[in-house]
C-alpha cells in the first residue's frame, strides 16, 4: 500500500470514530429529559409519586392544579414509549402537579410533572442556586 492509501485509511478510521462520539453524546442529551438521577437512584417516566419521593425526597416547589371533568388532554410525545400519541379523553378528576427540584448552583433545574399521580414528563430549566 502506498502512503496515500494509508492517510486515507487512517483518516476514514478517525472520521468514524468522531461520528460515534457525536452520536453517542447526543443520544445522551435526548435520554435526559426522559430520566433523572437523585441520591436514591433512577428516577424515569411512569414513575409514581411515591416511588420519585422514596428516589429524590422532597421537592424544593409543588404546584398543584385540577384540569377539566371529562377533558381531552393531548399528549403530544409519550417519553415512556418515545412515540408520539393521540389525544385521550378522561372522564375523571385530572390531577396535575409540578415539583420543582433545585439540584444546586453547579447543576440544572428539574420539573417534574405528574398526571393523576403518574410522572409524565421531566423538563431541565435554568441553572440552579444554592
Amino acid at each position: 500500500m502506498n502512503k496515500s492509501a494509508i492517510k486515507h485509511k487512517r483518516f476514514q478510521g478517525i472520521s468514524l470514530l468522531l461520528s460515534l462520539i457525536c452520536v453517542l453524546l447526543l443520544q445522551n442529551d435526548v435520554a435526559a429529559d426522559s430520566y433523572l438521577r437523585c441520591q436514591g437512584g433512577l428516577v424515569s417516566i411512569g414513575d409514581t409519586k411515591a416511588e420519585v419521593l422514596d428516589k429524590c425526597d422532597d421537592p424544593d416547589k409543588r404546584d398543584q392544579w385540577e384540569e377539566d371533568h371529562n377533558s381531552t388532554i393531548s399528549q403530544i410525545y409519550d417519553y415512556k414509549t418515545e412515540r408520539y400519541i393521540a389525544p385521550k379523553r378522561i372522564k375523571q378528576p385530572i390531577q396535575m402537579e409540578r415539583w420543582t427540584y433545585n439540584m444546586g448552583a453547579n447543576k440544572f433545574i428539574r420539573y417534574l410533572y405528574f398526571q393523576n399521580g403518574e410522572l409524565i414528563k421531566i423538563e431541565t430549566g435554568e441553572r440552579g442556586r444554592d
